[in-house]
């Protein structure tokens, strides 16, 4: 699919709104509790930031793992991202994937404390390297 300069802008910046309405949610159901689904807002909105990325570059993807693949080979194979933040989003990845389709396994506070602060760096750093996006970060 090729996409006008015009569109790819479009579709980057929606998706990075989209990115941070996902952070925020994630901040606001864990604050009440709801930790599997505050989860899947984290790894959503790292999902669409990352989408946003590949976007502005011309690479598509049609699949969650397909979208996992490419940010591994344009952005961790090329240092762009480091091995860390590139395991952060398969971690949120398989999270989710765990809460919504295993039996008995959901995140906890634990999960929480640990990915929200990782996530919301990786959020910020995805955005700053789109150039396609008017970067700001999130608080």
């Amino acid at each position: 699919m090729s996409l006008e300069d015009d569109d790819r802008k479009t579709i980057v910046e929606y998706r990075i709104e989209k990115a941070y309405t996902a952070f925020h949610e994630a901040e606001t159901v864990a604050n009440i509790g709801l930790y599997s689904l505050a989860i899947n807002r984290l790894y959503y909105s790292i999902y669409y930031a990352a989408s946003a990325l590949l976007v502005s570059e011309g690479i598509i993807s049609h699949t969650h793992k397909g979208l996992l693949t490419q940010l591994s080979l344009y952005y961790v194979k090329a240092e762009r991202i480091s091995e860390e933040e590139g395991k952060i989003i398969r971690q949120l990845f398989n999270m989710r994937n765990e809460d919504d389709y295993s039996d008995f396994i959901e995140a906890d506070k634990n999960d929480i404390d640990l990915f929200m602060p990782k996530a919301k760096l990786l959020l910020n750093k995805l955005v700053q390297l789109n150039k396609l996006a008017n970067p700001r970060q999130t608080t």
